[in-house]
């Protein structure tokens, strides 16, 4: 088994340096609204301080993990939200990590009593870093697995670290019970490589839901208490890399609880990658959720799946209790 994992470990990583598509990925996607789209900043009626950490396949050594935090608040003067987002990708034991940073500024638009627009920009600087002295490459294995004898690359000329700058806009729309939006990241394709020129691919997020009371209730201030259920789809693209999630969210079916359930596919759309289950609770300023995905493909026997922590707080504020713009329905999670 230690075998198999040294060639593991040595595969995953091997494929992060290779893969230009490599990002950080959270399943709870609303509960990190602008990573999903910076057009979500602002869509809460306060101020909203989120933070979210993901253990991808924490049975790999070597394997991933992910930490975010954001915060976002609209303001009336601006007709619009002002946003800050900083993410850390860990991979390979720490040899590896990506530290991105952004500022958002999306603006609110009602284009009729019915439907309204919210769009956003983003700019921000990425810092790549690579521990060269704690890589492990082909030419140290052989057929009784990691030999430890050094590499025969020629890296130390290599540099170790670099900033990238970054732009990303998105946009959303939505009326009282549905949502739809589109998000572009990386669009200045900055070059992320080490040892040759590698532009980053531009990340493609296509997503759509919708929010139905389980009671009859109407009108435009939705009683946060009331039980809905909440179909959605998220598209993914970056380079070839291309996944489509499909999910349902049950909200206040027990009080203060939301439960989720997503399916994830890869490549083609025909082949299954993961399940995600979720459950989340509200109280108040206060949310808190945790999902668990269960790989249900090739890892499945050995990736101990990913487990995926999430907080928002939303920080007391002047506003109305019915305020005057209308309030995206996306998921709390």
């Amino acid at each position: 088994m230690t075998q198999a994992r040294y060639y593991l470990t040595t595969l995953v990583l091997l494929c992060t340096l290779s893969s230009s598509a490599q990002r950080t990925m959270f399943s709870q996607f609303y509960a990190a609204p602008l990573h999903t789209n910076p057009a979500l900043a602002g869509s809460t009626t306060c101020g909203r301080f989120a933070v979210n950490y993901r253990n991808q396949w924490s049975m790999i050594p070597g394997a991933s993990s992910s930490v975010s935090a954001s915060y976002d608040e609209h303001f009336d003067r601006l007709s619009g939200a002002l946003g800050f987002i900083i993410t850390n990708l860990r991979e390979g034991s720490g040899s590896y990590s990506t530290t991105s940073a952004g500022v958002v500024y999306s603006y609110s638009l009602q284009l009729t009593n019915a439907f309204s627009v919210r769009t956003a920009v983003q700019a921000g600087l990425i810092h790549r870093r690579i521990d060269w002295s704690n890589l492990t490459f082909p030419d140290q294995f052989d057929l009784s697995g990691f030999t430890g004898r050094p590499t025969a690359e020629d890296l130390p000329e290599a540099p170790s670290s670099r900033f990238l700058e970054d732009l990303s806009v998105g946009v959303v729309g939505y009326t009282d019970n549905f949502f739809a939006g589109l998000a572009i990241h990386h669009l200045s394709r900055p070059d992320e490589g080490f040892v040759e020129i590698s532009r980053l691919p531009m990340r493609f997020t296509a997503h759509a839901g919708a929010v139905f009371d389980l009671r009859r209730t109407r009108g435009r201030f939705r009683d946060p208490n009331t039980p809905t259920i909440s179909p959605n789809i998220i598209f993914q693209q970056q380079g070839t890399a291309r996944q489509i999630n499909y999910g349902v969210y049950f909200n206040n079916v027990i009080p203060m609880m939301v439960f989720g359930l997503w399916y994830r596919q890869t490549i083609a759309f025909n082949q299954p990658e993961s399940i995600t289950f979720l459950v989340g609770i509200r109280h108040n300023s206060l949310k808190i959720g945790y999902s668990y995905d269960i790989s249900i493909n090739g890892l499945r026997l050995f990736s101990g799946g990913s487990h995926e922590l999430s907080m928002a707080y939303l920080i007391s504020c002047r506003t109305p209790k019915a305020p005057r713009r209308r309030m995206l329905v996306c998921p709390a999670f």
